[in-house]
């Protein structure tokens, strides 16, 4: 679920290098696991009970299990090759998560999900791309499936915000020390360089909610955004014809490419 995320025909190849390798953005695993634990928090109530949900871009996917124990199947995609390695390592032998490649996550019939999950995704993937990624992904839907769209940036948003959202978490959790010392790692990073020359995308709700009219979503803001970053934005979208969905059940299985 968080930023490590999404094919990687729609991803710069600069991202997929930078989340395939060690890197500062999570400060250490108390920081992972306090940031997995808040969106367990925030997603339950959206979790389809005994239905079919895609983790888009779910990084390590710390709350998986106890995703996976209200879901019938939960499958997990990520773009960066070492993390669907640990993934696989960790649920091979998992009966209801399913770990998905470039190919598998191709080859899912359209109509067959409940929920998409995407959070901290659209930031890496390039503007011009995701009206395209939206088609797909309601394709994938049920005809009352959703798309859970959390962790939108707005393109007005200072980076010192999300510096002040990190160190309140931090504080609250007991690594104010270790997160310090992340964001110093972090600034002497490639990070930056990474983020200006592969893109970062930021969306107004009303351009957002444009794009995803247009892939034939209705998508309406939450009240609050899904994850420890308050100022960011969170989204729910379902496909608007209820009988296009339906008869795109029948159409062979979506291609993401």
């Amino acid at each position: 679920m968080p930023q490590n995320v999404h094919s990687t025909s729609d991803t710069p190849q600069d991202w997929v290098a930078f989340w395939n390798r060690p890197n500062a953005i999570y400060a250490n695993r108390r920081n992972l696991e306090a940031h997995f634990a808040c969106l367990l928090r925030d997603l339950e109530t959206y979790l389809p009970e005994g239905g079919t949900v895609l983790d888009f871009g779910c990084g390590d996917a710390l709350a998986a299990e106890a995703m996976a124990a209200r879901c019938g199947t939960l499958y997990l995609y990520d773009a960066a090759p070492a993390v669907r390695q640990r993934l696989q390592d960790r649920f091979h032998n998992h009966p209801r998560i399913k770990v998905l490649d470039e190919d598998s996550l191709g080859s899912l019939p359209a109509g067959s999900i409940d929920l998409i999950l995407a959070v901290s995704v659209l930031q890496y993937i390039p503007r011009e791309d995701l009206r395209g990624l939206m088609h797909r992904w309601r394709g994938l839907l049920r005809p009352e499936g959703h798309a859970l769209i959390a962790d939108v940036v707005d393109p007005h948003t200072p980076m010192l915000q999300d510096i002040a959202s990190q160190l309140r978490m931090a504080h609250q959790h007991g690594f104010l020390l270790a997160a310090l010392l992340g964001l110093g790692r972090l600034a002497f990073s490639d990070y930056r360089r990474i983020r200006r020359e592969a893109g970062f995308s930021a969306y107004t709700p009303a351009e957002l909610i444009d794009v995803l009219e247009a892939a034939g979503l209705s998508a309406a803001p939450l009240p609050r955004n899904v994850g420890p970053t308050p100022h960011r934005r969170s989204f729910l979208a379902r496909p608007t014809d209820r009988k296009a969905a339906v008869q795109s059940a029948d159409e062979p299985a979506l291609k993401v490419q």
